[in-house]
């Protein structure tokens, strides 16, 4: 054969490769946004602090057993990126395999208007409780003397 087919044999499979991965990164950023960013373990929240959609960052413990005091104790908390503190902590080991996660905002818009544009309710002029029936529950229409 001649070299030069050898290398188009070679070459083509590669570029379709590469054609592929770069297809699934642009997909994933598409469908992730800003958060396609991340790497898979954080160590230092801080350093996202510019992206918008993360409300918290959460302690994430793989492996309780082998982690260290701090971790521990302060696995499933959430943080917020300011008062994040940045792993590893003092005395922890290799073994500790803790990492932050991010808890992202999904809200598109704020769900529910600002106070300050709600009308004010209106609660009668006695300003307490307005209804004039009793309750449905079996509890409410019971007539008897004994409970």
């Amino acid at each position: 054969m001649d070299a030069s087919l050898i290398a188009v044999i070679v070459a083509v499979p590669l570029v379709i490769l590469a054609g592929v991965l770069l297809w699934r990164r642009r997909q994933r950023r598409r469908m992730l946004g800003e958060l396609a960013l991340l790497p898979t373990r954080v160590m230092n929240p801080r350093l996202f602090a510019h992206l918008k959609r993360i409300r918290a960052w959460q302690l994430t413990v793989e492996q309780p057993a082998h982690a260290c005091a701090w971790a521990r104790d302060a696995k499933g908390m959430r943080f917020r990126t300011e008062s994040s503190v940045p792993l590893p902590v003092a005395g922890c080991s290799k073994a500790c395999r803790c990492r932050y996660e991010a808890v992202v905002e999904n809200r598109r818009h704020q769900r529910r208007t600002d106070p300050i544009d709600q009308p004010e309710l209106n609660l009668g002029e006695s300003g307490g409780d307005r209804r004039q029936s009793r309750g449905r529950r079996k509890e409410d229409q019971w007539q008897g003397t004994r409970r």
